[in-house]
């Protein structure tokens, strides 16, 4: 009885004495941020050990090496497990990546035939001064120039068929 209660004390003064040499070998195995809790891990496990140890020293180093790999596996399972969730529709719910993007794209669809609509209620020239400039990338100098009218006309157009978009009244731009 004697000599397990003094094998523990041992091992317990042991891992005090090499607490911070195990804590750098910890992070030196990739634990950066979990080596506080790797330690933590090896106390506890130390605590219940009743096996006589040999070599105190290669036994507490061996203990964090062990401790060091749980915690890499299950990280990766974890990560597996996260990643399969995912994959599956976030549980049985249904997909977001699915759902929004056939509703954004029928949003934009719908939103261009009203564009559409309201470019072509507006009529010529203001709705083809407009396709030239934002849909064909012109310049409102070379569109005045080539419709041989002044810029801030074209500009006017412009204005017009921006209220016209958005819904405004022609007086509103």
């Amino acid at each position: 009885m004697d000599a397990p209660s003094s094998q523990a004390a041992g091992l317990e003064a042991a891992f005090r004495e090499l607490r911070p040499d195990l804590e750098r070998r910890a992070r030196a195995m990739g634990a950066v941020n979990e080596a506080e809790d790797i330690l933590q891990e090896v106390w506890i496990r130390l605590r219940a050990a009743r096996a006589p140890v040999g070599n105190p020293r290669a036994y507490l180093y061996h203990m964090v090496y062990t401790a060091v790999l749980d915690h890499k596996r299950g990280r990766r399972r974890s990560s597996a497990r996260d990643g399969d969730w995912v994959q599956t529709d976030y549980g049985g719910l249904p997909s977001t990546t699915q759902a929004p993007e056939a509703e954004r794209a029928l949003i934009a669809r719908e939103t261009l035939a009203q564009v559409h609509a309201r470019l072509e209620a507006l009529g010529d020239p203001a709705a083809a001064i407009f396709r030239r400039h934002r849909i064909d990338g012109e310049t409102q100098r070379h569109i005045a120039e080539d419709l041989r009218m002044g810029l801030s006309t074209v500009e006017k157009h412009l204005r017009r068929a921006y209220a016209a978009i958005l819904g405004l009244d022609g007086d509103e731009a």
